[in-house]
């Protein structure tokens, strides 16, 4: 009945962070069990082997940069068809986003919100409902929180709402910014060089808004980082239409 981390890659990530998961104390083996399937990973092209790209840290702009070092020779996961830019996939990153949060940091584990502490006939258990904890609210969010069930609710909606807003906006602008360098990358004359960075700021747009639709919490986990994310997100689309407009002489 012990809490136990199996998966070697998140192991192996945690330990390059200077953290033995065996030296771990409850409460953050509470959070470990998950994290360790709830976090972005990516395959070596050659070996197969999942590795968490957390070398430089868990924000969107350090995993970035680690992936721009070309890690055992990693380089997209997949190519656009129509920017022809080399794209990252990100994958559910919770446990990144869940960090730098503010349950995150003050201590809060997955399991006291997704599976909360339960009584019944004068027996303490954990929940293994793992649901969202806007189904108990009452168990999951007022052990710590004094306002009434319907102010939490409605916080969290809020959080949610502005989050998705800006997601959807973030999403329309880079897909167009792909639009653009295509159209672009169709005249003669273009500038090669001005392509390629327009390329590169797609590319980082979209890992930006990605890392975000991706995740599971549509923003709560973190939403200072979350509106953060996806507004630098929006600003390097509109670059990358820009960027590709000046190589090719145009206004798409």
């Amino acid at each position: 009945m012990n809490l136990r981390v199996i998966n070697p890659a998140f192991i192996e990530a945690m330990q390059r962070r200077g953290i033995d998961i065996n030296k771990a104390s409850p409460d953050d083996m509470r959070s470990y069990v998950c994290g360790q399937c709830h976090g972005e990973y990516y395959f070596e092209p050659e070996s197969k082997k999942a590795v968490f790209p957390w070398d430089k840290g868990m924000l969107p702009e350090q995993m970035y940069a680690y992936y721009q070092e070309k890690p055992a020779g990693f380089d997209q996961d997949w190519l656009h068809p129509d920017s022809q830019a080399k794209m990252l996939k990100a994958q559910h990153p919770e446990f990144e986003t869940w960090s730098g949060g503010v349950h995150g940091k003050s201590g809060v584990s997955c399991a006291d919100c997704h599976m909360p502490y339960m009584r019944k006939q004068g027996q303490k258990y954990t929940s293994h409902w793992v649901t969202s904890p806007m189904r108990l609210t009452k168990e999951s969010c007022m052990p710590c929180h004094t306002q009434s069930e319907a102010w939490l609710l409605d916080r969290v909606k809020t959080i949610q709402n502005n989050a998705w807003q800006l997601q959807r906006a973030a999403g329309q602008t880079v897909a167009r910014a792909h639009e653009v360098i295509g159209k672009a990358g169709a005249v003669t004359k273009a500038n090669q060089a001005e392509l390629d960075k327009a390329r590169e700021l797609v590319r980082k747009a979209q890992w930006f808004w990605d890392i975000v639709a991706a995740e599971n919490s549509m923003g709560f986990h973190n939403p200072d980082q979350v509106l953060n994310t996806l507004g630098r997100s929006i600003d390097m689309a509109h670059q990358a239409i820009a960027t590709a407009n000046r190589a090719a002489g145009t206004s798409f």
